[in-house]
């Protein structure tokens, strides 16, 4: 069977009928060429899966089509050999709130990789306080929490300190601002309003501290000197282990921008 006959089954298979729209021909074709005809077999379990949702969310409809192609494609891609219905403490909330999100492709990626890691069994990081954590991010933080995925560092922090003699580091919101512009995000001015959402949400944790060290009396060349105590304070911003969760549940590693392509847009400039 070739690529277009295996995409048209595919297409079959989730009951999109035979004149597929080229967008969505194209969401399938890195699939149809890692999978070759087990393509059907995939698209047939995951419209299985998703039927629950067909008659009772209102709304689906609207995004049905795409949702599907792009969770077929996202198992597709992790080579997944076992998917099952969603929980729908974590479908039904998701869709609901997917159809208001259907014209923002960064929070459309993110619910339906949300969405697909709910339907592996052996995955276990779907939470369905992810839902709504999705619902209250912008574009820009979605795209913040993806390029906090793609950092190579196993400590993905910020860390500042101010001390009463010595060098001052820059702020948490200068380096969290120097993030923001490496994620692409459209307005870098609101960083500091982004930062205090991602923390309120836990997805993030800042800690303020305070360390005093003691300093015994002593005598150099400018002469003797007193005891004293040198005060310091510093900040850290981290990854959360309930964020950490969220970005493996949500975001799929590698980052191709794939999401703006199936939309018909073009990805953000480097």
């Amino acid at each position: 069977m070739n690529e277009d006959d295996q995409i048209a089954e595919a297409a079959k298979a989730l009951g999109l009928g035979e004149l597929l729209p080229e967008v969505y021909r194209d969401m399938l074709q890195p699939a149809a060429r890692k999978l070759g005809e087990g393509l059907a077999t995939v698209a047939e379990a995951v419209k299985i899966a998703l039927a629950p949702l067909d008659a009772g969310i209102w709304g689906y409809e609207q995004i049905r089509q795409w949702l599907s192609l792009r969770v077929t494609q996202i198992h597709a891609d992790r080579g997944t050999t076992d998917i099952a219905p969603p929980p729908l403490s974590i479908a039904g909330p998701l869709v609901l709130h997917l159809v208001f999100a259907k014209d923002e492709p960064d929070l459309k990626e993110l619910y339906a990789s949300l969405l697909a890691s709910a339907m592996d069994p052996s995955n276990s990081v779907a939470h369905p306080a992810f839902v709504t954590i999705i619902q209250q991010l912008t574009s820009d933080e979605a795209r913040i929490l993806r390029y906090l995925a793609s950092r190579e560092e196993k400590w993905t922090c910020l860390t500042s300190s101010i001390a009463d003699r010595g060098k001052k580091e820059p702020s948490i919101e200068r380096q969290f601002s120097d993030w923001c512009q490496e994620a692409g995000v459209t307005c870098v001015q609101k960083s500091d309003a982004y930062l205090d959402n991602l923390v309120r949400l836990r997805v993030l944790s800042r800690v303020l501290g305070n360390e005093a060290t003691y300093e015994p009396a002593g005598h150099n060349r400018y002469g003797t000197y007193g005891a004293s105590v040198a005060n310091a304070t510093y900040e850290i911003v981290e990854v959360t282990a309930f964020g950490w969760l969220f970005l493996e549940a949500c975001i799929e590693e590698p980052q191709p921008n794939t999401w703006f392509q199936a939309d018909g847009q073009k990805p953000p400039a480097d």
